[in-house]
Parts: C-alpha cells; sequence; structure tokens
C-alpha cells in the first residue's frame, strides 16, 4: 500500500498459483480496503468522461447500485464498433454502488469470475443479463428501486476499449464473438468528445 495525494494505491501482488483470471482475487483484496460511502469500479484501459463520477454519483445518492446500460464498445485495432441492447445489467467497469449494498455485494464474491452479472441479478432478478428495452427507454428501475441502468447515449459518459494491450478480458468484445461494425462515420469521436482524450486513443491506435 501507497499513498499518492489524496487516495491509497493498493496492490495485489500475483502469484504463482493464481488461476487465469484474477478478478475476484483482486476484488477480495480491494472490498478489504473500502471504506467509503460510493464504490466505483474503474478499469485503466478504458475512457471515462469528466463527468462521470459526478453523474454515477448522483444516482448512488437514490438508489443502492448504479450502472450504465446500452454498453458501447470499441475495438481499437480494427476501428470497429459495436452498441449493446443490455438494460438489466452493466458491466463491472461502469458499475457501482453505495454502503447499504456492500455486504450484498461481498456475498457476490463466490463463484466464477463474472462477478458483475451476480451482482445485477440480486436486484434485477436471473434473467438480469436478458432485459431489454426500447430504444427510447433510457432507464430501468429494478423491482423495490434498488437498483437503476442508465442509458448514458447524451452525455457519452464511458467507453468499453477493446483490443487494447494486457491479458485478454473475460468478457465477450476481445474477440470475434461479436459482429463489430466498422467505424465509416468516426463513432469513436462521437463517443469520446474530449480531444485530449480521443487524441490518446488514435495515438495508441497508431494513428496522427
Amino acid at each position: 500500500m501507497e499513498t499518492k495525494g489524496n487516495f491509497e494505491y493498493i496492490r495485489r501482488a500475483p502469484r504463482k498459483s493464481d488461476p487465469e483470471f484474477t478478478v475476484i482475487l483482486n476484488l477480495q483484496e480491494a472490498f478489504a480496503h473500502a471504506r467509503g460511502d460510493k464504490i466505483l469500479f474503474l478499469e485503466d484501459d478504458e475512457y471515462y468522461a469528466a463527468g462521470y463520477i459526478g453523474e454515477m454519483s448522483a444516482r448512488l445518492d437514490r438508489y443502492d447500485i448504479v450502472g450504465i446500460g446500452r454498453s458501447k464498445y470499441y475495438h481499437l485495432p480494427t476501428s470497429r464498433w459495436y452498441r449493446f441492447s443490455n438494460m438489466g445489467y452493466a458491466s463491472l467497469a461502469h458499475t457501482g454502488f453505495n454502503r447499504i449494498f456492500f455486504s450484498e455485494a461481498k456475498r457476490c464474491l463466490e463463484g466464477s469470475p463474472f462477478f458483475d452479472i451476480r451482482l445485477w441479478e440480486k436486484v434485477n432478478g436471473r434473467n438480469a443479463s436478458r432485459i431489454t428495452l426500447p430504444g427510447k427507454t433510457k432507464s430501468y428501475i429494478s423491482k423495490g428501486k434498488k437498483g437503476l441502468i442508465f442509458d448514458d447515449a447524451e452525455k457519452n459518459l464511458y467507453v468499453g476499449m477493446k483490443g487494447m494491450p494486457g491479458r485478454k478480458g473475460i468478457g465477450i468484445g476481445h474477440g470475434d464473438e461479436i459482429r463489430y461494425c466498422p467505424d465509416t462515420e468516426n463513432i469513436l469521436r462521437k463517443w469520446i468528445p474530449d480531444d485530449d482524450a480521443y487524441g490518446e486513443y488514435i495515438r495508441l491506435k497508431g494513428g496522427d
């Protein structure tokens, strides 16, 4: 553990005995140190808009668990994109919950690496991953109003960047399992309006 500015940086050291996917082990370590009233999961190779934390935090004042639906994926090396129809669950990289939900979240640590699915099944039932809504419907509120999935299309708060360097992830989108669309209309620029962030991703892609 080390302190950097106003936050602590904690990294679980890899071990030879680790399984192929270490997300559960890393989360167990993180949960042991979590102390805040609101917990967000941020991945270091994804795009988050400047207003992402504020938007998530505001919603966590009203709901115990919050996530972004209709996930936007961009496969950077091939300049291809995909938008999902999910509105009953959110990927862990754009999910957050508050202290009230913490005990339930810890119980979800047991099982496969798909921790995010178990989280959302807690509030949206076993069919959480199959819930879809008409395109004009901007949010899905769980029964009992514990959870909220919302569509960020108007604000473009998040983009799941795929094909980045490093170990392959566990979810879909890293290979050929979904049919990405060619980016003929510069979707990446629409999804990442921030000039600095957009420029950085173009650099990583190998562009000008």
